[in-house]
């Protein structure tokens, strides 16, 4: 079932808010590095990543304090793509940054300027990082422009390269076919064709302070990549070095693919 994960050329890697920012210590620095260091390998084997990095208004937020997320957003971004700078520097990797909002892949002159510059980049070695606009975006009155989360961003952004592969990296090891913080009897769930309601009632509706996704999130955006018939892999990404067994097709996480 996972032999194909390692054909995989053309992926779409998502990293969460908590695997990037700790509500009590701030950025945590040491999983950015590491990130970069692996996707760095991974661009030098010819795979073609695009890295979809929530985080800005966690940074923001842990530094500022109370403040607005359009605030919050502003500042954490800069602080997040400075480090990601740094540290794929040290790698020679060049990155090039993408703010979205829903109407860049809706309106058909704005999806074309992100087709043409995504091309771009990757034909460069240049890897892409995404994230919502989440300075500007807003989901009021008829002008809607903000995304669900960076996981429906993400699925999107999947859809609109083609991607092979869709990687969620979490704070979770996959799919429990219970919550396994309440019954520590809980299996990880390896693989699913098809995923049913009775998923999402079972599914855990809480958050981290500062994320806006969650598990029935990671469920609903991998109902819209089985229909877009991309293989997702949801993941612990603690240790970034967990790509290379999921690209190694080692069974890692949940895989969502249907059957052959």
């Amino acid at each position: 079932m996972r032999e194909d994960i390692k054909k995989a050329d053309n992926i779409v890697i998502k990293v969460g808010t908590s695997l990037l920012v700790s509500p009590e210590t701030g950025i945590i620095e040491s999983t950015i590095s590491k990130l970069a260091s692996v996707l760095a390998q991974l661009m030098r084997s010819e795979k073609k990543i695009i890295l979809v990095s929530s985080g800005a208004v966690g940074t923001g937020t842990v530094q500022l304090g109370e403040v607005s997320k359009y605030t919050a957003a502003a500042v954490g971004q800069g602080i997040l793509t400075g480090l990601y700078e740094a540290e794929f520097k040290k790698h020679d990797q060049k990155i090039g940054q993408l703010l979205l909002s829903r109407d860049i892949l809706t309106v058909p002159e704005n999806r074309q300027a992100f087709d043409q510059t995504i091309r771009e980049l990757l034909a460069r070695r240049i890897l892409p990082i995404v994230n919502e606009n989440d300075a500007v975006t807003v989901d009021e009155g008829e002008h809607r422009t903000k995304f669900e989360d960076n996981d429906e961003l993400s699925l999107l952004i999947a859809e609109a390269v083609d991607a092979d592969l869709l990687i969620m990296l979490t704070d979770v090891n996959g799919l429990y076919s219970e919550n396994p913080t309440i019954n520590e009897e809980a299996q990880m769930i390896r693989h699913l064709s098809k995923i049913d309601q009775r998923l999402f009632e079972a599914s855990d509706p809480s958050l981290g302070k500062l994320s806006r996704g969650g598990i029935r999130s990671k469920l609903k955006t991998a109902t819209g990549a089985l229909t877009a018939n991309i293989p997702m892999v949801l993941a612990n990404g603690r240790d970034p070095h967990v790509l290379y067994d999921i690209l190694a097709g080692r069974e890692i996480g949940t895989l969502f693919k249907k059957q052959q």
